[in-house]
């Protein structure tokens, strides 16, 4: 079987947009299981009942809206629909503001694994955009 250009794009920029699905994903776990007091914080010595109550409601509109965004974004992508790069870009924006209002966070403040999650996303987004300029994605969603 030979593997072709476009194939190895496309699976390429699903993998790379399935890092910000999973990312926000998880973190949006953690918070629904600490907003229902079911996080199991003797497993682990993270605090994120503490982390939870430090965030602002305008962070947490701007996490929910993140979160969101990047699941959709992801799905649109796997149906090859071409609204996934307007999708991942309100993903993009999002998360940027996100990362912005946690400086000076005491739990989890400005690590380099921030500067990792936007080059990632960054070259997700480019991905998107040069495999919808490509044609590769379609103007509707695929059907089978």
């Amino acid at each position: 079987m030979r593997i072709t250009r476009e194939f190895a794009l496309y699976w390429g920029t699903v993998l790379l947009c399935g890092y910000g699905a999973v990312t926000y994903g998880r973190w949006g776990l953690l918070e629904l299981l600490v907003r229902t007091g079911t996080w199991p914080s003797d497993w682990f010595e993270f605090d994120a009942y503490g982390y939870v109550a430090s965030m602002s409601v305008l962070q947490e509109v701007v996490f929910v809206l993140a979160t969101l965004c990047a699941l959709t974004a992801f799905a649109l992508l796997l149906l090859r629909s071409r609204w996934s790069a307007a999708m991942y870009g309100a993903f993009f924006l999002a998360s940027m503001v996100d990362w912005l209002l946690l400086v000076g966070n005491p739990f989890i403040g400005m690590g380099l694994n921030g500067y990792f999650g936007i080059t990632i996303n960054l070259i997700a987004l480019s991905a998107v955009i040069m495999i919808t300029s490509m044609g590769l994605l379609k103007g509707r969603v695929a059907r089978r």
